[in-house]
């Protein structure tokens, strides 16, 4: 690591990680500080991987920043006024876009669906489907024509009554 990249990660230290991680869950972006610090991703991917666990507590702050990105975007929209809707909308926008890809809670993007049918998949679906029913079909024919045998030998049998 670099002198200047140290240098910046002990920076990122002496602010304190409840300081960034609250100004995340605000709404703020880590871009913006990143820029108000004059420092770099590298900085503070560094910063972020250099005790354990902070990863972990970043991902829930980026998660738990959506609600603040779409609460913004819902204030955005109720106080829009006829002159400034067009910019209005652009902010809700962005703010509706953040809230999504932070939170998918908040991701009202269609999900997109591919479904492949084969021809021959509709083809045995079909042919199982049509010998099922010929099959209950022949079962209750037989089950409706079969005679208990024992009920036809006494009736007309041709053998001698012993009596």
């Amino acid at each position: 690591m670099g002198k200047i990249t140290l240098e910046r990660v002990r920076q990122l230290e002496e602010i304190g990680e409840d300081v960034i991680f609250d100004r995340i869950l605000s709404g703020e972006a880590v871009r913006t500080m990143l820029a108000k610090w004059r420092m770099g991703w590298r900085a503070w991917y560094r910063w972020v991987d250099s005790v354990e666990g902070r990863r972990a507590r970043y991902d829930q702050a980026l998660m738990q920043a959506g609600h603040s990105y779409a609460q913004r975007a819902v204030e955005t929209a109720q106080n829009a006024t006829s002159e400034n809707v067009n910019v209005a909308r652009l902010q809700v926008d962005t703010d509706k876009w953040m809230a999504g890809k932070l939170n998918q809670k908040y991701d009202v993007r269609q999900k997109e669906a591919t479904v492949t049918l084969r021809i021959e998949d509709l083809h045995s679906q079909a042919a199982a489907l049509i010998s099922s029913e010929a099959e209950k079909a022949v079962m209750e024919t037989i089950e409706g024509v079969a005679i208990d045998v024992d009920e036809d030998e006494g009736e007309g049998s041709d053998q001698a009554d012993p009596s």
